[in-house]
């Protein structure tokens, strides 16, 4: 998922704008996520230190805060590498600094004309989005599944583990922050994922590396989470060859 950020010190502003975010998500249907909206940058750091998501930032340059914009877009840049910066500010003047600081800022907008803020915000949620759901962008390391209209990117690291539903011919895909159901069959995805997903189940496919605990006795998994999967006898070998290796 990608998930958007605001900072902007200004109230009034920092309305419109997330205003503007959350109508476009909502018109466009994309799998996106307004995250945080606020004044403080530190917020946002801490929440993408926390959340490693991909993200797309709206910053105001000035923050009357003990760090601006530009050096907050720096500090996004380590923890996110990936992520697509926007600035918006009234200060035309300062769109050389964005070179300067090397931050490879996707836009720089003025906030002086709200038609073409709004414009604009639009464009940059798009490109973004269809830069982030580009399986050139993730080198293959993503699984993308269309749910009616919607079509969803979920890097492989974020997978917990897949189930079958009791509903027919459809899966369950768990992550730490969704759950999506929609038609597959195991024995189909499995080969699609990787060396990094085992079958502990003839209907569960697990990611290896959200093995926290292996209940040799009881045959159960523990995963992230919390989630505990069953381990049917035919899968015991495989499944604890690859708990040793990972601990």
């Amino acid at each position: 998922m990608l998930n958007i950020y605001v900072c902007e010190d200004n109230l009034k502003q920092r309305m419109l704008i997330t205003d503007y975010i959350k109508n476009i998500i909502l018109i466009e249907d994309y799998d996106l996520s307004l995250e945080l909206s606020t004044d403080n940058p530190h917020e946002i750091l801490d929440h993408i230190e926390a959340n490693k998501n991909v993200g797309l930032y709206f910053l105001d340059i000035d923050l009357n805060y003990d760090i601006d914009g530009l050096s907050l877009a720096r500090q996004i840049r380590r923890h996110d590498p990936r992520g697509f910066i926007v600035f918006i500010t009234a200060h035309s003047e300062m769109c050389y600094m964005t070179f300067t600081y090397k931050v490879e800022a996707m836009d720089f907008i003025i906030k002086d004309d709200q038609d073409n803020l709004h414009s604009r915000i639009h464009q940059c949620i798009q490109s973004a989005y269809s830069r982030y759901s580009s399986t050139n962008n993730h080198t293959g390391k993503i699984f993308v599944t269309k749910i009616g209209d919607k079509e969803y990117c979920i890097p492989l690291s974020d997978i917990i583990y897949i189930e079958t539903s009791v509903s027919p011919h459809k899966i369950i895909l768990h992550t730490a922050y969704s759950t999506l159901e929609f038609k597959g069959q195991i024995k189909v995805t499995l080969p699609i994922l990787g060396s990094d997903f085992v079958l502990c189940h003839r209907s569960t496919i697990v990611n290896k590396n959200h093995v926290k605990e292996i209940d040799l006795k009881g045959r159960t998994l523990t995963l992230t989470g919390g989630h505990i999967c069953p381990i049917a006898v035919r899968y015991m070998p495989s499944i604890h060859k690859c708990f040793q290796y990972k601990n």
